[in-house]
């Protein structure tokens, strides 16, 4: 369980350096950077974040998202799983909305005028004023919120705006046959133990996914908790290219 105490260590920093990182990661800073024809930080790392997710699937959700810290930090509180599905389909209405904006913004400004990471964090700075503060606060207060109503990374399956865009980074790799960092099983050591299922933050069912060794989810984050909880060590990380599901 060695990896999961530096998975745990890097989202608790995470966290502590929210101060300076959140409007770089902001959507709202980008459209309002679009709006004034100016790529911002928080852009290019939406762009980043796709190319991550094609060599590496979603890990920066699993290592090093802060929001997904915030929410891991209140299992304790409520670790009931979270239903996915149709319902996971919600935060691709709202990505595909957001990007709309964003054309829209950028077409009415005339294009691409400059690029500033800097725009609108002062002095590098995200909380540097009381507005920004309030942000912060309603922004984590609303995770928290949804994570003791609702159980593990709610946000995560409905309202995250990333996601979509690590998801497609995700099935890029996939369709293309690159390599890249991914799950395998070899199904025919299972035990039914259940415990990958137990210990997923997504709530995922990974112990159907090892049966049927198609260990591809959109919503995996690559965290490695099914990995290591793995008894008989079933599942595993890979870095070749994905292979194709047995034909049942």
């Amino acid at each position: 369980m060695k990896r999961q105490n530096w998975r745990k260590a890097l989202m608790a920093l995470a966290v502590l350096s929210l101060p300076v990182t959140m409007f770089y990661l902001s959507p709202l800073l980008t459209l309002q950077g679009a709006a004034k024809g100016i790529v911002t930080s928080s852009l290019i790392f939406v762009v980043l974040s796709a190319v991550l997710a094609f060599f590496a699937g979603r890990i920066f959700c699993g290592w090093i998202c802060p929001g997904g810290a915030v929410q891991e930090i209140l299992f304790p509180a409520n670790d009931r799983r979270v239903p996915g599905g149709r319902l996971d389909l919600i935060k691709y209405g709202i990505a595909a909305l957001w990007l709309g904006a964003l054309v829209f913004f950028f077409a009415k400004a005339g294009g691409t005028l400059s690029v500033q990471p800097l725009f609108g964090i002062q002095g590098g700075l995200s909380l540097a004023t009381p507005v920004s503060y309030l942000m912060f606060y309603v922004a984590m207060g609303g995770m928290a919120a949804l994570s003791l109503a609702l159980g593990r990374r709610p946000f995560c399956h409905y309202g995250c705006l990333l996601a979509p865009f690590m998801t497609a980074g995700r099935f890029a790799a996939r369709i293309s046959g690159t390599p890249h960092l991914h799950l395998e099983a070899e199904s025919d050591r299972c035990i039914d133990c259940k415990l990958c299922t137990k210990n997923c933050p997504m709530s995922l069912d990974v112990n159907a996914m090892v049966r049927r060794e198609d260990m591809f989810s959109p919503e995996c984050i690559s965290c490695g908790a099914c990995v290591d909880v793995c008894p008989k060590k079933v599942i595993f990380f890979s870095r070749g290219a994905l292979k194709k599901p047995p034909s049942r």
